[in-house]
């Protein structure tokens, strides 16, 4: 096998709920730049919304700069709450960037949405 497997073996779901009061963006896979090509038009909707913004990682198994810009856009926009829990790499990736603490994550998504 060639290192192109990987790539194509990568995929992205995201799921739109709307809440009383919170709007949620669920990501399931792998957000990078090769899968997360229509994400900014996810969070887009999402912030436009004027709801809450809930960002459900706990099934994401890799997160690359392309999620990170946008969840950062969306902390500056309105807030954004994550439920996790998040994945080591990706945790790492907000722990290196210095913005870990810039976001709440909650356990579980009933969690974030009594919140």
């Amino acid at each position: 096998m060639n290192g192109q497997t990987d790539e194509l073996d990568r995929d992205l779901i995201v799921a739109h709920a709307r809440f009383p009061g919170a709007y949620v963006l669920i990501l399931r896979g792998t957000a990078d730049m090769f899968t997360a090509e229509d994400l900014d038009v996810d969070f887009a909707a999402a912030t436009m919304t004027g709801l809450r913004l809930v960002v459900d990682l706990g099934a994401l198994e890799h997160g690359d700069e392309t999620l990170l810009n946008l969840l950062l856009d969306a902390h500056r926009a309105r807030g954004v709450e994550l439920v996790g829990p998040l994945a080591p790499g990706f945790r790492r990736r907000l722990d290196t960037a210095g913005i870990a603490d810039w976001f709440t994550v909650r356990p579980t998504l009933t969690c974030a949405l009594d919140h």
